[in-house]
């Protein structure tokens, strides 16, 4: 893996593992708390969270193959998308797939980013010092991306996910 996109994707997979360690040892009510009836709970957080991943994988296999591929080229969204996330400027989920309902249990989704981990891994693995510039990603606000936009907006959806997660804890109600 080229060692710009390794190290990147090396603190995306400890955060998230942080993530995980932290709602683990968040009791049930605690991952279903939502501050108000129209926001997300941790476990909606985390759900969305994981298939924001797997939605990177799918994109790049649906565009593996599609001749279209060799002409996308990254636009200015990539930098607008950046600075929503960044900034937590509240948005909604620019693909619906990707809204979370709270029904799948912390342990399926552990499991299912362990999955997608493992696959973005071998993805990343296949980009090269001769390709590293072709769009592997497509997101539904941003537009193309290469791979190294691709683990830079992951890396701040993450995080940006993360201040969300802080935000609901510090309004759990005392016992």
């Amino acid at each position: 893996m080229l060692p710009e996109l390794s190290g990147l994707w090396e603190k995306i997979e400890t955060r998230q593992q942080e993530m995980f360690d932290l709602v683990d040892e968040l009791t049930p009510e605690q991952l279903l708390f939502k501050t108000e009836p129209d926001r997300w709970s941790i476990l909606q957080v985390l759900q969305h969270v994981v298939s924001g991943a797997r939605g990177m994988r799918r994109s790049e296999a649906e565009l593996r193959d599609n001749p279209l591929r060799e002409i996308l080229k990254p636009g200015e969204m990539v930098k607008v998308v950046m600075d929503v996330l960044i900034k937590d400027v509240p948005v909604d989920v620019p693909d619906p797939s990707m809204e979370p309902d709270g029904e799948v249990p912390v342990e399926e989704l552990s499991a299912n980013w362990r999955k997608e981990r493992l696959a973005i891994t071998a993805l990343l693995e296949t980009v090269t010092e001769e390709n590293h510039e072709q769009v592997i990603f497509s997101h539904a606000a941003a537009g193309p991306l290469t791979a190294l936009q691709m683990l830079e907006m992951a890396e701040a959806h993450l995080e940006t996910h993360r201040r969300q997660i802080d935000r609901i804890r510090a309004e759990f109600p005392v016992r």
